[in-house]
């Protein structure tokens, strides 16, 4: 049980839709506790990875939160069920990317307009994060399922 408290607290901090998401998969993630604790450990792992990226301030807090999020996506694409899945993984690829081309500029501005810069390149990342950690979530749930079953 105290793995799955865990989780909900890290799925609290993700944001709304992976909230969403966990209370979906709910009566699933509670018996994957019991039957596969070490995939409830790793997805866990995902989501406290993603949170102590968020704490950073500044230029490297964007900066690691991107790269959290691009190896989430790597990873949901090279597990992707099918190719809607996989087709929003290349969507999301391309939009972190073009997040990331826009950090470098950022050092080159006055400071009230790094502020204001990263301020929207924060609300762009958080918006696309939620997505992505949802998907995470479901996906990592979905193989444990198959995994549990195979057993």
């Amino acid at each position: 049980m105290a793995k799955f408290i865990t989780l909900i607290r890290w799925a609290v901090l993700s944001g709304p839709v992976v909230v969403q998401t966990v209370q979906r998969y709910g009566p699933m993630i509670k018996k994957l506790v019991d039957s596969n604790p070490d995939a409830i450990s790793n997805l866990t792992g995902k989501l406290k990875s993603y949170q102590n990226a968020k704490a950073k301030k500044g230029l490297p807090g964007a900066s690691d939160r991107l790269g959290v999020l691009r190896d989430q996506v790597a990873y949901l694409y090279a597990s992707a069920n099918s190719p809607e899945i996989a087709e929003q993984a290349v969507a999301w690829k391309s939009q972190l990317a073009k997040i990331e081309a826009s950090l470098p500029l950022i050092e080159v501005m006055t400071p009230k307009e790094q502020r204001r810069k990263l301020k929207a390149i924060n609300a762009k990342i958080d918006s696309i994060s939620s997505d992505i950690l949802a998907a995470v979530v479901e996906d990592d749930i979905q193989d444990a399922e198959v995994l549990d079953d195979d057993r």
